[in-house]
């Protein structure tokens, strides 16, 4: 009685596309959905200051071995160096500079779903965490440039209750 143990299980790869860009995009797709959920956060929270910016910069530093990420990550960074280092209204911006990393990440991707790997079992997934990475990011920008609009107000309304 055999139980087929030694013999090779039938490849099914055919249905997988293997393009480095495409590979690259599939995994790109990641980040932008995940980092879009922490820009929506972190601007909500207005990242909890510098020490959690810092950190942030430095987790997109590690995500992937790219200039992109990197340039990225280490903007995020300085954004919270700046903030400890007394500028704390630069923590607002934080959110703002992801937001528009992911949304040009995520366009990247689905430059490049628009040309290959339509028939790979991956391809949905990818674009689907592409379109909410982006509208993610898009969000965390919005929600941002409220904050800022709120501080500007507040700085005006307290210089202008300083003359009375």
């Amino acid at each position: 009685m055999s139980f087929n143990l030694n013999n090779p299980l039938p490849s099914a790869s055919g249905n997988y596309y293997t393009s480095p860009t495409y590979t690259d995009a599939v995994n790109d797709a990641q980040f932008v959905r995940t980092f879009g959920i922490v820009a929506l956060v972190g601007s909500i929270l207005i990242f909890l200051g510098g020490g959690v910016t810092i950190g942030v910069g430095l987790a997109v530093i590690g995500f992937g071995s790219s200039m992109y990420y990197r340039a990225l990550g280490g903007t995020i960074v300085g954004l919270g160096l700046a903030s400890l280092l007394g500028l704390g209204i630069l923590t607002m911006l934080a959110p703002i500079v992801l937001g528009i990393g992911i949304i040009y990440k995520g366009s990247e991707i689905l430059g490049t779903l628009s040309k290959e790997g339509k028939g790979d079992p991956d391809w949905q997934p990818t674009r689907s965490r592409a379109i909410l990475g982006m509208a993610l990011g898009g969000a965390a920008i919005f929600v941002s440039l409220g904050w800022i609009v709120l501080a500007v107000i507040g700085f005006i309304y307290q210089g202008s209750a300083r003359q009375i």
